[in-house]
Formats: C-alpha cells, sequence, structure tokens
C-alpha cells in the first residue's frame, strides 16, 4: 500500500480533495453560475437541498460578500436585479439551516441589514435602478425577530418600521410599512422575553398602527385581527395576574375599531374569545368560571343573533367544562359536575342539530365523568357517571370517531362506583355496575384494564361487598386477572390487601412484599 501511495505522488497524481475543499469549490462554481445568469432564484432551490446546513451558509455568504464588499455605483444591472433575491434567501432560509438563534441567527440579520444598506448606498452614489422597497426592509425586520436576540431584536426592528414611516411620509411611495411590517415588529416584542414590558410594547405598535391608519397617514396600516392573536396569546400564557382583564380590554378595543371606526378587519372572531377564557382558566382566579361562563354566554348569543365570526366551537366548551375542575377537585362544589354534565348536553344538542365545530372529543366526556366520580356527596352519582359514558358510546357508534370510548373514562366510571356510600342495596347495585363496566373493557383494545382500573375494582371489592367470602372469591379471580395483564401496581397491591383476607392475601402473595413481585406481573 505504501508502494502504491509512493508511485502515486512520484508520477504527479494528486490526493483526493476533502470534503470541505469539495464544498467550497461546488459554492464557487454555483455563485458564479449565479451571479451571471438571470437565474437567481436558484439561490433557493440550492438551499432547500440535501447538502449540510454549514455549506447553504457558506453559500449565502459568499453571494452576499460579492455584492458588499465592492464600492458604491459599481454594482452591475445584474446585481442589482439579484440582491432584493438575495435578501429573501437568506429572510426565508429553513430552519435546518440553524439561523433562527445564537451567533447564526445574529449572522442572517446582520447579512440581510448589510445587503439593504449596500443597495441604498448604491442608490445614493447614482444608480437609479437600485431600490429598496417594502419587501427588503420586511426581510430586514424578520431576520431581526427571528434572530433570537431578544429586546436587541426588536429594538431594532421597532427603529427600522419607524424610518420606513418617516421615509414614507417623506414621499419615498417604495417603503410603505404595510399589514406584514407590523406584524413583524408587534411579533418581534412578543418574542422579547428578556424585557417586562414587552407585551405593552407590543400593544403600543399596535396603537401607532391604528393612529396612523385613521389619520390617514398610511392607508396599509389596517389593523388586522391577526395582529391582535399574538398579543392576546402572549397575555394568555404569561401567568400575570391581570392577563385575563388585559384581554378583555383588548377585545372591547376590537370591538369599538369595528363598530365605531369601521375597520371591520379588526373585528373579534372565536379564536379571540377563546385566547380570554383560555387566559382566565390559567389565571387560577377564584371568580373564573363564572367569567368564563359569562363569556361563553355572551359567544352562544352572538351565534344565535346570526353571528358569523363569534359563536362557541368545541375548544370553547372544553375550555368551559375544564374551568369547572376547581369546583369539582378543591372546593367539593356538589353541583360542579351537574353543570359541566349540563354544558355537555348544549354541546351534543347543537352537534346533533347540524353545527360539524361542535363535534365532540374523548376528552370533554372523559372530564364530565371524572367530575360525576369525584362528586360523591350526590346520590347515585355512579349510575350519572356512566350514563355520560353510555352517551360517549352511542356518539361514537354514529359515527363521530373522535370521541372514541378510552380507559381513562372506563376507569372513572369505576371509581365512581367505588366511591359509593348508602344502604347495602345501594352498595350492591354499585358493585354490580362496577362488575359490568369492567368487564365491557376488557371487550375492547382501546379500553383494556390498567394498573388504576384494576386498583380501583379492588377497592370496589373491598367497600361493596359486605360478605368476607364474596370478596374473597372475587378478590381471588381479580387478582389473577390482574397478573396475567401485568397490572400489578402498587396501587393494586395496596387495594387487594385492604379488600381481601389476610389469609387469602399471604396465600396470593406467598408472604411477598410488593418489590419482591416479578415485574411481568
Amino acid at each position: 500500500m505504501n508502494q502504491r501511495r509512493k508511485l502515486q505522488l512520484s508520477s504527479g497524481i494528486s490526493r483526493r480533495p476533502s470534503p470541505r475543499s469539495r464544498a467550497f469549490e461546488l459554492i464557487a462554481a454555483i455563485s458564479l453560475t449565479l451571479l451571471d445568469t438571470n437565474n437567481f432564484h436558484q439561490a433557493h432551490a440550492y438551499i432547500t437541498s440535501g447538502l449540510p446546513a454549514h455549506t447553504h451558509r457558506a453559500f449565502l455568504r459568499k453571494l452576499t460578500d460579492d455584492i458588499c464588499n465592492t464600492d458604491p455605483g459599481t454594482l452591475t444591472p445584474q446585481e442589482v436585479s439579484n440582491t432584493p433575491q438575495l435578501i429573501s434567501a437568506w429572510a426565508s432560509a429553513p430552519e435546518k439551516l440553524n439561523l433562527s438563534s445564537g451567533q447564526n441567527g445574529r449572522e442572517r440579520a446582520l447579512a440581510v441589514e448589510g445587503l439593504l444598506k449596500r443597495m441604498i448606498d448604491e442608490r445614493r452614489a447614482g444608480n437609479t435602478e437600485a431600490i429598496a422597497r417594502t419587501e427588503d426592509y420586511n426581510a430586514v425586520m424578520k431576520s431581526w425577530a427571528m434572530s433570537g436576540e431578544k429586546s436587541a431584536a426588536a429594538v431594532r426592528v421597532e427603529q427600522i418600521l419607524m424610518s420606513m414611516q418617516d421615509m414614507y411620509a417623506s414621499g419615498d411611495e417604495d417603503v410603505q410599512p404595510n399589514l406584514e411590517s407590523f406584524q413583524i415588529a408587534i411579533d418581534a416584542w412578543t418574542r422579547a422575553t428578556d424585557e417586562p414590558n414587552s407585551l405593552a410594547r407590543a400593544q403600543q405598535i399596535l396603537e401607532w398602527m391604528t393612529k396612523i391608519y385613521t389619520s390617514s397617514a398610511n392607508d396599509l396600516a389596517m389593523p388586522h385581527t391577526s395582529c391582535f392573536y399574538t398579543i392576546l396569546k402572549c397575555w394568555a400564557v404569561s401567568g400575570k395576574m391581570e392577563a385575563p382583564i388585559v384581554s378583555e380590554h383588548l377585545i372591547m378595543w376590537m370591538q369599538q375599531l369595528q363598530m365605531q371606526q369601521g375597520i371591520h378587519s379588526a373585528r373579534p372572531d372565536s379564536t379571540c374569545f377563546n385566547i380570554v377564557i383560555s387566559s382566565w382558566l390559567k389565571s387560577k382566579d377564584i371568580t373564573a368560571e363564572k367569567r368564563i361562563r359569562q363569556v361563553f354566554e355572551y359567544m352562544d348569543l352572538c351565534r344565535r343573533r346570526g353571528s358569523t365570526d363569534i359563536m362557541p366551537d368545541a375548544n370553547t366548551y372544553n375550555i368551559v367544562i375544564s374551568s369547572i375542575a376547581p369546583a369539582v377537585k378543591k372546593y367539593s362544589d356538589m353541583g360542579g359536575a351537574r353543570r359541566a354534565d349540563k354544558i355537555l348536553a348544549r354541546l351534543e344538542r347543537e352537534y346533533l342539530a347540524g353545527d360539524e365545530s361542535l363535534r365532540p372529543d374523548t376528552i370533554i366526556y372523559n372530564q364530565v365523568i371524572d367530575y360525576w366520580a369525584k362528586t360523591q356527596t350526590v346520590r347515585g352519582h355512579f349510575l350519572k357517571a356512566r350514563f355520560v359514558l353510555d352517551r360517549q358510546i352511542e356518539m361514537f357508534e354514529s359515527g363521530v370517531r373522535k370521541c372514541r370510548p378510552d380507559v381513562t373514562g372506563y376507569t372513572s366510571v369505576i371509581a365512581a362506583c367505588a366511591s359509593t356510600y348508602g344502604s347495602k342495596l345501594e352498595k350492591q347495585g354499585s358493585f354490580d355496575l362496577a362488575h359490568a363496566t369492567y368487564m365491557e373493557s376488557c371487550k375492547n383494545k382501546y379500553t383494556q384494564p390498567n394498573e388504576v382500573t384494576y386498583g380501583l375494582m379492588f377497592k370496589a371489592v373491598g367497600r361493596l361487598l359486605p360478605n368476607k367470602k364474596e370478596r374473597d372469591r372475587y378478590g381471588k379471580t381479580l387478582f389473577r386477572l390482574c397478573c396475567d395483564d401485568g397490572c400489578l401496581g402498587e396501587m393494586a397491591y395496596n387495594r387487594m390487601k385492604d379488600a381481601v383476607s389476610k389469609e387469602l392475601f399471604r396465600e396470593l402473595t406467598s408472604g411477598r412484599s410488593y418489590a419482591e413481585f416479578p415485574e411481568e406481573w
């Protein structure tokens, strides 16, 4: 092998170039091709190919340097034409190029701004073909907004936007800020997580946008519902105490713009109201359920009056029912499950009446069943839990695949049965229902019992069967089924211990602790 290598070297055969050098040779070749032809849009196709991200970035950097490292007034017509497309290629580079954070994020923003500055310098040098337009400025702002520089990027975006408006006011119609320009600036501030007042700054952009539109200073600055989405969503997840109130004020402002100033593009829709009630849900405020219900009823009133923009959808119903959880689980509100069940019944009626947007799903049924399971003070609560499950099964069998019953729903019904108080007859009826629900769950692969199901069945055995002999007989069979299914969790083990006699427990466990059982059990 060494002799062959020496022979190759002595005969003038060069070594194979490294992958890095070959990549840069390819970049250089493509750069010359792109700069010498009218097919500069191939840059977009190149950066979406399968080459490594660093190769793509080097390719874009090479094209950028070739333009920026020239004297003002020396760009060829082809280069002037290519520059906006290169700006767009940087700004719209796919995520795989890793240009959205850290050093790479700054690199993209500075590269795009450098290209824009080069176009401006070229125009000042007397080249009348070098025109920087609104989309070029938007690309620069977008690159900064996505750079990961947080508040520093937001400040720069705002400076560029204000500069665009000033130039437009001075007569340069090529740089008139449009809806996208303002949306980018709003988005930049919502990304500025290192600035405590970032949402207030985003809202200031929105207020300024409205002002210059209503004063006829910029007819493209018409506020749009989409501008409010970002701010509303950020308030909803901010965790701030004032978030729900601020969100409601934003909604009222949108309605004012629509009704009093005739700006119908800013009208609130169902998504806006859903974000507001989501904000109330996350606030943990003691009055949250009441306020969410009020907003929900207002949305439903709008629907009944013929509104096509504001109406409850499936997400609205989910949030309303979720808002009842603290009343049921924390404050033991006896009426919580009943309220949730009535809301679910409204959803079912409206869907069956033809509103496809209200198609119920598995989660909403599971929530209501769980509420009934936890409402132990209501007489016959286990029957109500089972009734909700039966409605879910009926809805699923009618073709609503989104609400397919799962093990969670069946387990919640068994939990409701296991927590039953009352007479011997009531307890026997509750156990019979728990047994029937368990047997039914075993028939379907999506509802197969799990560790919690078996734990609650052992609880039902211990609490509902009055006779020791019955408890032992059923407990022994249940233990074998539990082990066969590999569901003997710690909960099931402890519940079994409480349910059966000490003699049977020793027999079944052979005196072993839970930790000593085989993992497959």
